[in-house]
């Protein structure tokens, strides 16, 4: 199985006060050529797709024109999770509709850890491979606030929650171990 990680797309952002839509434009078929041409089979993009939490509409335009192109390819599965200056609600808001196309979106962490699981199938439904697709961990997304922290207290409680978020999902990615498969 190939796969293709990519990650920081920053769709919609300006330099200069410049807008980089031909620029992202180009990227976008550069890579959808290379999908082809390699014939990749798993593709992620690991956070940022977008600069800002509610990016122009063109900077929507070019993610959904890239994912309509890229379900076109031999690419069979597609996992996006959510980064730091993503809007989780945004990512999530077709989440349901994507799935039908094979493409996972996590935009932030949920409390159910088995959402951040991806079984990936090949299509007799034999499983090929499982990705832990963790979203960047907001703090809201992990812990509550506690009235009285300090900010060391608080970044204390934040790592903690953070270690431990990834430590269950280790735990869970563990019950593939022995299946012969990529983890």
């Amino acid at each position: 199985m190939k796969i293709l990680h990519t990650s920081d797309w920053h769709l919609g952002q300006s330099f200069m006060n410049n807008d980089r839509e031909e620029e992202h434009q180009l990227a976008l078929d550069w890579l959808v050529d290379l999908i082809k041409k390699q014939k990749v089979d798993a593709f992620i993009l690991a956070g940022d797709v977008f600069d800002i939490g509610n990016p122009p509409s063109y900077a929507r335009r070019l993610y959904y024109d890239f994912l309509k192109k890229l379900i076109k390819t031999s690419c069979r599965h597609i996992i996006i999770t959510g980064g730091n200056h993503d809007s989780p609600s945004m990512l999530n808001a077709p989440a349901e509709l994507l799935k039908a196309f094979d493409i996972h979106v996590i935009g932030a962490a949920t409390g159910n850890l088995s959402d951040e699981i991806i079984s990936l199938k090949s299509e007799s439904g034999a499983l090929e491979m499982v990705i832990a697709a963790v979203p960047f961990l907001r703090e809201r997304d992990l812990r509550y606030s506690v009235a009285g922290e300090s900010g060391a207290e608080q970044a204390k409680h934040l790592r903690k929650a953070i270690v431990g978020h990834y430590h269950e999902v280790a735990k869970l990615m563990e019950g593939y171990k022995g299946k012969n498969i990529p983890v």
